[in-house]
């Protein structure tokens, strides 16, 4: 009875929805997409937009004429729109990361007291004058991806600054969609940000499973407490770890100290959220002399390819960039194995903390971010033994005194050999003497 009634209820709701000045337009709407696309239509005559009499002009707008007629292209409802009617929900979300222009690849300043210089700033990452995200994105890995890749495997995820279905089902309005923390799982997971198993993995994801809510926090416990939709409250730092000011910082931390504290001790929770704090700077430390390493090669022309072989980065042109705008691709040895260190492990290491899960914090974090730094400090040892001898064939040369044996090309035998030795040495199963024993049978093989 219960159905029937709901039914005749939308029905009505619907048939009122056609006495207006557009009824023939949205009768076209509903008559077609009930053919092409009933699933679609059955989502929204069952939501709270159908109820109230939202129809899909309202939220399309009136370019659906064009839109159908022409090029067929699909039009997307931005998070301006549904800002008409949600405007508390669109405001939160604006303030928070979510709401960052992330397709510009930078942090946005909305939030910052406003200066000539954040100003100027602004232009990075929106239209001028405007809040609407440029549609050129300036981060460099986009940019350099095709334009699949650029569809399925970056804007998939980083169009949720304007686009509040990629939380939210786009015709249905049923809220346990959402809540389901498992929503968060398609962008919040992988090898660079794998927020999700962490949780899911630790003693909170796996009370939750059991239990449910009551028993242990979901995503939104923590980052959307009360039904905000800035998920940045309660963070104290950047999205790469980067200072906020002490103020600020102070601030957000209590907010999720008060948090925490619905299940902990403040004591507890304070003690843990520092625990990240530190290991967050460790890493961090790490990361700074790989990053210094790295430097002094390029400096000293060691890098293979070199900046300037490769293809021009698409912002910073023939020149080395390790930082927030680095590639992953036609890199030499020592940046790839930085690229993981900085993407992976180092945020691994500290959000694993955060997290409450161990395990990432330790071996899929610190343990491989120290390993890396190992393998970089290796691989620069021999690239500058590598010139170091190279620099010797060609004063042999200069002398007339070298011979074929001692030509060095990048992936010649004698660097593979040297590099498996030191390998074998840092390892701990080549004593000191025996390196140097086989390190000096290996040059003198080659005449040096």
């Amino acid at each position: 009875m219960k159905k029937i009634i709901r039914f005749i209820f939308i029905s009505s709701v619907y048939i009122l929805s056609l006495n207006n000045a557009s009824a023939v337009e949205k009768e076209s709407c509903y008559s077609c997409h009930n053919r092409e696309t009933p699933v679609i239509v059955g989502l929204w005559t069952s939501s709270a937009h159908a109820i109230a009499q939202v129809d899909c002009v309202e939220c399309h707008g009136e370019e659906y004429k064009a839109d159908h007629t022409s090029d067929h292209k699909r039009i997307e409802v931005k998070a301006h729109v549904c800002a008409r009617c949600h405007d508390k929900a669109a405001r939160g979300h604006f303030a928070g990361k979510h709401g960052i222009g992330f397709r510009a690849g930078q942090a946005c300043t909305r939030n910052e007291k406003r200066t000539d210089e954040i100003a100027k700033g602004c232009k990075d990452c929106h239209e001028k004058g405007s809040l609407t995200p440029r549609q050129d994105a300036e981060c460099s890995r986009f940019l350099t991806q095709s334009p699949e890749m650029q569809r399925q495997g970056c804007l998939m995820c980083h169009k949720i600054e304007n686009q509040c279905d990629a939380c939210h089902s786009a015709h249905s309005t049923d809220l346990s969609i959402v809540k389901n923390p498992a929503i968060c799982k398609t962008c919040h997971m992988g090898p660079d940000h794998p927020q999700y198993e962490m949780w899911e993995s630790s003693k909170h994801g796996i009370l939750y499973k059991q239990k449910g809510k009551k028993y242990s926090p979901d995503c939104t416990t923590c980052h959307m407490p009360k039904g905000t939709h800035n998920v940045s409250d309660g963070i104290t730092m950047g999205l790469a770890g980067q200072k906020y000011p002490e103020e600020i910082r102070k601030k957000e931390r209590e907010k999720m100290l008060g948090i925490c504290s619905g299940c902990h001790s403040k004591s507890f929770a304070e003690q843990n959220l520092s625990d990240g704090d530190a290991i967050q700077r460790q890493s961090m430390a790490l990361l700074e002399e790989a990053d210094s390493i790295i430097h002094d090669l390029n400096n000293q022309g060691l890098l293979l390819p070199s900046p300037s072989e490769r293809p021009a980065h698409p912002l910073s042109g023939k020149r080395l960039d390790l930082g927030p705008q680095m590639l992953y691709e036609d890199l030499s040895r020592v940046e790839a194995l930085y690229f993981r260190m900085k993407k992976f492990y180092y945020v691994i290491s500290y959000k694993g903390v955060f997290h409450q899960n161990p395990d990432y914090a330790h071996w899929y974090g610190n343990a491989p971010l120290k390993l890396t730094l190992s393998e970089i400090r290796s691989e620069a040892e021999i690239l500058r033994e590598i010139k170091i001898l190279r620099d010797r064939i060609e004063n042999l040369s200069k002398m007339g005194l070298s011979d074929s044996n001692t030509s060095l090309h990048n992936n010649d035998p004698l660097k593979s050999g040297l590099r498996k030795l030191k390998e074998l040495h840092l390892k701990g199963e080549l004593s000191q003497p025996e390196y140097d024993l086989q390190r000096k049978a290996l040059l003198e093989k080659y005449g040096l």
